[in-house]
């Protein structure tokens, strides 16, 4: 996928080729693709507009589609770990995952495993040029 060109760029292109120009002379003066100037004109025979299509996703969708619920999920078993969210997920809903599945779903919500540390303070006090002499 290229450059999302505006919507103003393309109606001025679209035009001076509409108007005369030729694509090769909108190219050079635009500073745009030919395919491109085509890929406008193919849209705009499709569609009767030169806005771009939605996104479309590419691969398989999500196991876990509805992250709401998951998240609320994850927040109930933070404790747990993955294996024991998969199982608790499978009881749950009937859906059996895998534990990369819960690893990813995580990380897209931001979601961290990682556990913070405790820190205690003590009494030790940094440690001081000594006093004694020589």
């Amino acid at each position: 996928m290229g450059v999302a060109y505006s919507q103003d760029l393309r109606h001025r292109v679209i035009e001076a080729v509409d108007g005369g120009m030729s694509k090769m002379k909108a190219h050079q003066t635009f500073r745009v693709s030919r395919s491109t100037i085509d890929d406008w004109l193919q849209l705009r025979s499709e569609t009767g507009q030169l806005k771009d299509k939605p996104n479309r996703r590419f691969g398989r969708a999500p196991a876990i589609s509805d992250l709401a619920t998951f998240e609320a999920f994850a927040k109930r078993y933070s404790h747990a770990t993955l294996g024991q969210m998969a199982s608790a997920w499978e009881n749950e809903t009937g859906q059996k995952l895998s534990i990369n599945t819960f690893s990813l779903t995580l990380r897209r919500l931001e979601v961290t495993r990682k556990k913070n540390a405790i820190c205690i303070e003590n009494d030790v006090k940094p440690n001081e040029p000594s006093s004694s002499s020589d």
